[in-house]
């Protein structure tokens, strides 16, 4: 049955046009740079609970909500997890499904057919900043199958994303254990045969472990850069790219292009240079091309993961290092500057050792993770339109039909109308 977007909804919740105050912590704030391909992504914008009880009097986003960007990127689309509390603020709306009429589930992964964004791309105004209005959004024409088979649609579709978000889980687990190893041994000085190290004051007297000040013998004071110079990207714009497959990372908190080629060795640290997530630390496990980032990769460093660590420990600090109001920049001489107590090599070493295999298992996720992406694109269009049917499938064999969605050929998919 043919169905207006608007007559699906009980609700729309909107905070366009209204900043809140930010803070360090608390409640994460969405706007459409959070957004991306389907998910949700934090960065360093807060709300206190306290702010957010008195701020939001448009009404309060839920769990399974379906997010729409109208700018900056136009048409976007994320369905609210239920981890947390968040709040939304610029270029993005939210959708309330009324449930007697669709499952909010099916309805979110028909919006992220390519039909759908070829509507949203018909309906944007603008050449240098596209836009799309919400009105236009909500009058999206689309053909709705009976309730229980959008649940089992739905209920394929997000089996897929159950064991990606399952191993996404997993590589947190990982990045956590590795981050409180790391602590334990830089900053609680509890690494391996401490009780037999001598700890000296800055005036070199011999103290108890943990007095304050102290650090173990051998190590000394310094910055990052007594251990490593971190290399500047090289700018390359969407104007000047070969389409490829290659990652650019410039600024943001997710690729912003894809080149054909790549101007580091993988693994790879990333810290943005500029833009309002100047300072963010990621690492990337595939080769890249990083453009406007400070940057580490393999084959700069003998301690890679150490470093990652180190930065991603302290991203408060680097977070920090930000200069200037309306284009903030965050300069790897910066980064150089940061104080650290630096260990002897062997310790470093030792460190390293022990904590790779944890970032190889995080490797090994992350490749996981594209395979199932990809069998759920491919299944998702053809689920939706009809073409694969569902009606005497059980989700568990859908499940185990990987080698069926490989062997999908691409089709048309399904057009969306005013």
């Amino acid at each position: 049955m043919e169905y207006e977007l608007g007559d699906l909804i009980h609700n729309t919740i909107d905070y366009r046009g209204k900043t809140p105050k930010r803070f360090d912590s608390g409640i994460p704030v969405l706007s459409a740079a959070n957004v991306k391909k389907g998910k949700i992504k934090i960065d360093s914008k807060f709300i206190s609970k306290e702010y957010y009880d008195k701020w939001a009097t448009r009404g309060f986003i839920k769990p399974g909500d379906i997010l729409i960007t109208t700018e900056a990127p136009v048409g976007e689309i994320a369905k609210v997890p239920g981890d947390q509390i968040y709040m939304i603020s610029r270029r993005v709306f939210a959708l309330q499904i009324n449930e007697k009429l669709a499952d909010e589930t099916y309805v979110y992964y028909l919006l992220l057919t390519e039909g759908v964004l070829k509507y949203f791309e018909s309906i944007s105004h603008g050449a240098t900043a596209p836009r799309i209005y919400k009105d236009e959004v909500l009058k999206l024409k689309i053909n709705l199958p009976e309730l229980p088979t959008q649940k089992k649609i739905a209920s394929t579709l997000s089996s897929y994303d159950d064991l990606i978000e399952n191993n996404n889980q997993r590589i947190t687990l990982l990045e956590d254990m590795a981050a409180e190893i790391y602590k334990e041994w830089f900053v609680r000085f509890r690494f391996p045969n401490y009780q037999n190290t001598k700890f000296l004051d800055k005036d070199g007297k011999e103290v108890a472990h943990g007095t304050k000040g102290a650090i173990p013998e051998g190590w000394n004071d310094g910055e990052i850069l007594d251990l490593v110079e971190l290399k500047k990207g090289k700018i390359i714009t969407k104007s000047t790219i070969t389409e490829g497959d290659i990652p650019v990372v410039a600024g943001g908190l997710t690729p912003a292009y894809y080149h054909n080629k790549a101007n580091t060795n993988s693994p790879t640290i990333t810290i943005s240079s500029s833009g309002a997530n100047a300072g963010f630390v990621n690492m990337y496990y595939e080769d890249i091309w990083v453009s406007d980032c400070s940057y580490l990769d393999s084959k700069m460093t003998n301690w890679l993961f150490f470093f990652y660590c180190t930065f991603k420990t302290r991203q408060k600090e680097v977070f920090h290092l930000q200069r200037g109001a309306a284009q903030p920049h965050v300069y790897s001489k910066d980064i150089h500057k940061l104080k650290m107590k630096c260990p002897p090599e062997e310790i470093l070493n030792d460190f390293e050792k022990l904590i790779k295999p944890f970032f190889q298992e995080i490797d090994t996720l992350i490749a996981k993770n594209q395979i199932l992406q990809e069998t759920r694109d491919l299944l998702l269009p053809r689920l939706i339109s009809g073409k694969l049917s569902v009606e005497n499938l059980e989700v568990e064999e859908m499940n185990s039909s990987a080698e069926l969605s490989r062997s999908m050929a691409a089709e048309p998919q399904e057009k969306y109308s005013k």
